[in-house]
Order: C-alpha cells, then sequence, then structure tokens
C-alpha cells in the first residue's frame, strides 16, 4: 500500500493501533507524579530515529522485480512508463520517449550512424569540415563540369600529359592559350599540325630554329630582293657569287652609272671674235661646244672624251680651254709671255694656203673627273684667240664634226 501523505498530530487520547511494551510509560510517570529522566527522553528519540533510518533503508531497497510485470519475459528490454494518471505500463522506448536534442553526440556509439539513417539531402555544406571529402569519397566520374567553378582547374591541378587531343575542340586553343615554349616537339604528333591549322604570319622569325629552313623548303623564285639582307654592304654594291656556292656582296667596280654624248657638224666661215683671248675665253660662233651631265653617285669617276677639229686664219694661233663650269678646267702652266690653254697649235708661216685656213686642227683628250650626286657638271670647249673656228678651215675646206662624251663610271 502507498506510504500516506496527510499524516497529522493525532487527538488525544492517542489510541495507538498496535499496543506496544512501554507504550503507557509517559502516563505512569505523570500518575507518579514522576518527571522522565534524560534516559528515557533519549531512549525514545534514539528508537524513533532509528525506526526512520530503517524505513529509508527499506525504500531505498525496493527492487523492479517487486512491480507487477517485471518478471514477465514479454516485458524483456522495455521501460517502466506512467501516464501521470497513477497508471503504469511497460514499453519499449520509441521516438515519443526521446525528448527533443535528448540525444547528444557522446551518447552516440562509434559509427553508429550509418547511411540508412542519414535523411536525403540532410547533411548540408556547413556540416561538412574542410577537407573532409578525399578522393576515395568522390564515385568515378562524378565531379561534371557544372560541378567545376570557372577558372577553377588550374595548371597544377593538371597531370601532365592528361589533355590528350580528343580532348581539345577544333580551334580550341588559340594563339593566346599558347605560352612562349609551352607546346615543345614531344607534344605534336607526328603530321599533325597541317598548314590550315597554322593562322597567316604566325610563324615569325623568333620560331625558326637557326638553319631550320633549308633549300628545299624554299620555293623557286620566292627569294625577292626585299627579301635578301645588304646589312654591312655599302651603297651600290652588287650580289656577286664566288663560283662555289657562296654569295656575297661586293663593291660594284667599273659599273656604268650613265653615258652622256655631244656632237657638233656646224660650221661658221671666217668666225673671228677681236676679244678672245687666253684670260678671256668665249663660246664657238655655231654653238657652245657643251656637255651637260649630273651624277648618280658622289665620288663615282666621269670619264671626259672629246674630239674637236678646229682651224685658223694664216700665221695664227689656233686655241682652245677645256672649261668646267664655265672656269678652266685642264690648261698647261703659265709663262711670263704666255697663259696656260688646253690646246693649241700656230699656222705655218710663209705659205700661201697655211694649215689651218682651208683645213682642220684635230684637239683630243681624255680627263677623269668626280662630281657630287645631284649636282649638275658643264663640260664646255672655249676658243682661246681670235680666228679659231669650229669644224672647218677658217676661209674654206671639207666640213667635218666634232664629238665630246662623259661616262660616269662606278669605280
Amino acid at each position: 500500500m502507498p506510504v500516506p501523505i496527510n499524516n497529522s498530530r493525532p487527538s488525544l487520547p492517542y489510541a495507538p493501533t498496535q499496543s506496544l511494551p512501554n507504550n503507557t510509560r509517559f502516563g505512569i510517570l505523570t500518575t507518579t507524579q514522576r518527571p522522565p529522566t534524560a534516559e528515557m527522553l533519549d531512549a525514545e528519540f534514539n528508537a524513533l530515529t532509528d525506526d526512520v533510518n530503517m524505513l529509508a533503508a527499506a525504500i531505498n531497497d525496493v527492487q523492479a522485480g517487486t512491480i507487477a510485470g517485471a518478471n514477465d519475459p514479454l516485458n524483456a528490454n522495455k521501460v517502466l512508463k506512467t501516464d501521470g494518471a497513477n497508471n503504469l505500463s511497460w514499453t519499449q522506448v520509441t521516438n515519443a520517449e526521446i525528448e527533443v536534442n535528448a540525444v547528444v553526440e557522446q551518447k552516440l556509439a562509434a559509427q553508429s550512424v550509418t547511411t540508412p539513417k542519414i535523411g536525403d539531402a540532410a547533411v548540408t555544406t556547413q556540416k561538412i569540415a574542410q577537407n573532409a571529402i578525399a578522393t576515395h569519397q568522390l564515385i568515378d566520374a562524378n565531379v561534371t563540369t557544372v560541378k567545376l567553378a570557372d577558372a577553377n582547374v588550374t595548371t597544377a591541378k593538371i597531370a601532365d600529359a592528361a589533355i590528350t587531343t580528343p580532348k581539345l575542340a577544333n580551334q580550341a586553343v588559340t594563339q593566346n592559350q599558347l605560352a612562349n615554349a609551352a607546346v615543345g616537339t614531344n607534344q605534336l604528333v607526328d603530321g599533325n599540325v597541317t598548314t590550315v591549322k597554322i593562322a597567316d604570319v604566325a610563324v615569325t622569325t623568333d620560331k625558326l630554329a637557326d638553319a631550320g629552313v633549308t633549300n628545299p623548303k624554299i620555293g623557286l623564285l620566292a627569294v625577292t630582293a626585299p627579301q635578301i639582307s645588304s646589312a654591312g654592304s655599302q651603297l651600290g654594291d652588287v650580289l656577286t657569287s664566288n663560283g662555289a656556292g657562296a654569295a656575297s656582296f661586293l663593291e660594284n667596280i667599273g659599273k656604268v652609272l650613265q653615258i652622256v654624248s655631244y656632237e657638233d657638224a656646224r660650221f661658221v666661215r671666217n668666225e673671228y671674235d677681236a676679244a678672245a683671248s687666253p684670260i678671256n675665253l668665249l663660246s664657238f660662233k655655231t654653238a657652245p661646244f657643251l656637255l651637260r651631265i649630273t651624277p648618280r653617285k658622289t665620288n663615282s669617276k666621269i670619264i671626259l672624251f672629246y674630239s674637236i677639229n678646229v682651224g685658223s686664219a694664216n700665221n695664227q694661233y689656233t686655241s682652245v680651254t677645256l672649261c668646267k663650269n664655265d672656269l678652266p678646267f685642264k690648261v698647261g702652266q703659265d709663262d711670263p709671255s704666255y697663259k696656260g690653254v688646253t690646246h693649241s697649235i700656230y699656222s705655218a708661216w710663209g705659205k700661201q694656203h697655211s694649215d689651218g685656213q682651208y683645213g682642220c686642227f684635230n684637239f683630243c683628250n681624255f680627263f677623269v673627273d668626280t662630281g657630287v650626286q645631284g649636282t649638275e657638271i658643264v663640260y664646255e670647249v672655249k676658243k682661246a684667240m681670235p680666228y679659231t673656228c669650229i669644224n672647218s678651215g677658217y676661209s674654206g675646206g671639207y666640213a667635218t664634226v666634232s664629238t665630246m662624251h662623259a661616262i660616269e663610271i662606278d669605280i
């Protein structure tokens, strides 16, 4: 029977439920008018204390076996449950008996939470520790393209030789994606780089190995003048062969740059200029016997040749002077009586028809000059004495022709 919880002090006189020895001890003392002794009070209270202690021990020693159904095999591994209305029952532990958040991590045995016990999508990103997912936890081919962040796969994450030709889309690798020396010879399949895969002007000089372009790779007439370097040569040098397979640029010695010619067949009878003298040179009356040439190269050689036929009156000097740019160019040495000219002769004395009166003297010479590119030079043979005429005798005779030639040579 349950222990009562409504105890109160009894009414007097109190009649005990069970009559026990000495239950009237203090009544006898009252009758005899004697007070209780200390020994009597100690005995009463000590006995009462012992009774309380024995009751507590008895309560603590209550065994489950004393609860109805505790010895029923059907209740094995079950727990006693109350509905709060003084009704007890034996039951297994279900979700209803476990309070929310009652199962803590320390109460879970190692490896006790298995895959079937984890709900679909129950493990979120926040519940996965950093570096918790290793290679062995990834299913083969389970990391797809959409799961890779842009630019997430770096060079260090790609194994050597891992990207093969079938993995490259056509025209996927552009020139900007190729670093210098990134594609080595060993990475190229034999015959795999075709002409259509090389962009126009993509192969520059720096990409060609020294001596990499051999004769069989150069088409006929493929090398034109702009492709031939003349570095180290001089202006006007020419490409020459040594006859043994080698070519080089050499100075263009002896090249004729231009030829300028002048020819005159005109004449004037009895040509006379009183003012003509070695210090006052005059042009012939027919026309100036001159030639103009503009050098094509500085310091080239100009070969000047002329052949002029002149006549003179009886017993007179026949003299001419070669001028350059209207100044005497080639003349003889002066002496106290005579100033130098280029050519001079005196007609014979005492003859009725002296040389030069009905015939011609021929003056010719060969001079070498030089000039400046683009600067014109004028060469002229002028008369240096009054009676000197051109292409005929002074008084008569057969007419002739006179010439002058200037040849510019690159020497």
